[in-house]
């Protein structure tokens, strides 16, 4: 009897995990569609998940990016899938270069749906440089904040 009772009860517990996994893919093709949806008149030319898992420590993620493929890229982030505060920074060289320059912040995006135009980047970018237009590529930072364990994900999508 004890044997059956065990055996229930992990049938219970897989079964719990993988309805909550499956919460969480759900919530992250909900997050691509919307944006999708979102973008109105512009064109749809990709999108990246981003997955992590929320740790005990800050964490970070870096998604590259190339804005040099079409003339008027807009970057659409949705948030939603994460449960606790992530912080979205996009610079013009990767984290392992001390002389990036931040061109975009938001604070949190956990939640929230946010968007920028490359046009945008390359205007702050030319407050450092001479020639903006040397912005081909950009890098998309997330700092992940430590919070209980849990899977999370931040979804952006390209349009132009």
């Amino acid at each position: 009897m004890k044997s059956i009772i065990l055996i229930l009860s992990v049938l219970f517990l897989l079964s719990s995990t993988a309805s909550a996994q499956d919460s969480f893919i759900e919530s992250m093709n909900k997050a691509k569609s919307d944006l999708k949806a979102g973008l109105g008149d512009l064109k749809y030319d990709g999108s990246k998940s981003t997955y992590f898992q929320v740790k005990k420590e800050v964490t970070y993620k870096e998604v590259e990016v190339a804005v040099f493929l079409r003339e008027n890229y807009h970057l659409f982030f949705d948030g939603s899938p994460a449960p606790s505060k992530v912080t979205l920074r996009i610079f013009d060289k990767p984290a392992d270069n001390p002389d990036r320059i931040m061109l975009f912040e938001v604070k949190n995006i956990s939640g929230k749906q946010k968007s920028v135009t490359v046009d945008e980047l390359k205007e702050k970018y030319a407050y450092y440089v001479e020639d903006p237009e040397m912005l081909k590529n950009v890098y998309v930072d997330y700092e992940i904040a430590k919070g209980k364990p849990a899977r999370a994900g931040v979804v952006m999508a390209l349009g132009y």
